[in-house]
């Protein structure tokens, strides 16, 4: 019950009030706000059920079942069946694929030791905060924001918190070197430690993790570690029945697969080669998927992707291009006051991206001078309003 398949049930129901909508999912609670599910380990008032996309009664009113604990396997294309785990099958006459990702755990050396974690899923969140009772010593492999999103939580469960960062700076895609170094300077006030430029070798102790090996030598002291790595899609489903795969399963700009009437939406999808994983995709890959499945007519057209953290004690958006392509010669607008960052990219006279650190009370103006490209002039005048 992923975002993207909450998404498409939505959009069928409107446009088909007869047809069974089913919904189901190997989890144990209903569908949630995945970007808040670091929340969980220490914000006692945080609540699977607060961070509940749709309520009960949202899935009562528009008579979408929704089946929970049931895991599918396989599908049988040919005589339209899903397989599940427990041996049952159920019959479908479209059927959309939003079996979403897993988080990639590189392949090193002690990775299934107790109190190693990933975080994904409602069960990762209610793990973690258990096992990091007592314990004194953290650490998150990966810098991205899942990984400073986690790294907040566990210094809030009162650890001492590590961050270990392939790159040589954090955020790298999501922010320009002044803004990643300004970050990081909030991050580091508020008592992380950070290990840059370097991997992770292997993950050591006995049956439970002590700490982590860097592969320059050094060893970071941790009990509880969680990995933050990137993701890969949960194609599995969709193997061996036909549907095309690559990196994800692939569709065209309806959500169609390669089979027809099986759709796939969200973070197990591929479009025009980019398996976005991203919120926002997910909710717009399972409106087109659902609409386009009830018999409607819906074009996907892919958003740009933006990016917002809120931890230690500060905000950050950041959208667009920020200066990533070196063959550019962006026009730039920059403001820091110590407390608040604001840094505008412009080419060719019109935004091309922006980054908020502190005060991210603009937004909805840097959203909208990104989508009409408005100029440096315009744009200025936008955010000291």
């Amino acid at each position: 019950a992923s975002a993207a398949a909450i998404s498409a049930a939505g959009e069928i129901r409107k446009r088909d009030t007869e047809s069974d909508v089913i919904l189901v999912s190997r989890e144990d609670v209903k569908g949630y706000f995945r970007p808040q599910l670091s929340k969980l380990l220490s914000n006692d008032s945080v609540t699977i059920e607060s961070i509940s996309i749709k309520k009960d009664k949202w899935f009562e009113d528009n008579r979408i079942t929704l089946l929970l604990n049931k895991t599918a396997e396989k599908i049988d294309t040919e005589n339209k069946k899903v397989i599940f785990a427990d041996g049952s099958q159920m019959d479908y006459t479209k059927l959309i694929i939003a079996s979403g990702a897993e988080v990639f755990v590189p392949p090193f050396p002690g990775r299934d030791k107790e109190g190693v974690f990933t975080l994904r899923h409602a069960k990762d969140g209610r793990a973690i905060k258990e096992y990091s009772k007592g314990r004194k010593t953290g650490a998150v492999i990966g810098g991205g924001i899942l990984g400073l999103e986690a790294a907040n939580e566990l210094k809030n469960l009162g650890l001492s918190v590590t961050v270990i960062e392939v790159a040589d700076r954090i955020l790298p895609r999501q922010l320009d070197e002044d803004a990643s170094r300004i970050l990081e300077e909030i991050v580091k006030g508020a008592g992380i430690t950070f290990k840059k430029g370097v991997g992770t070798k292997e993950i050591v102790g006995d049956d439970k993790v002590s700490g982590i090996l860097l592969d320059n030598g050094e060893i970071v002291e941790a009990e509880v570690v969680i990995v933050s790595t990137g993701v890969k899609a949960n194609s599995g489903i969709a193997e061996g029945c036909g549907i095309e795969i690559k990196r994800a399963i692939v569709v065209n700009d309806k959500m169609e697969t390669s089979v027809p009437g099986v759709y796939a939406c969200g973070d197990c999808a591929e479009y025009a080669g980019i398996n976005y994983a991203l919120w926002s995709e997910a909710l717009e890959q399972g409106k087109a998927a659902g609409i386009n499945a009830a018999g409607g007519e819906a074009t996907y057209k892919t958003i740009v992707p933006s990016t917002t953290l809120n931890a230690f004690g500060t905000k950050v958006f950041s959208i667009g291009d920020v200066g990533s392509d070196p063959n550019v010669e962006y026009e730039i607008y920059e403001e820091f006051n110590g407390t608040n960052y604001r840094k505008l990219y412009f080419k060719n006279n019109a935004l091309s991206g922006g980054i908020l650190i502190g005060d991210t009370s603009k937004t909805v103006a840097l959203m909208d001078g990104f989508e009409k490209g408005k100029t440096m002039e315009e744009m200025i005048e936008k955010i000291k309003s």
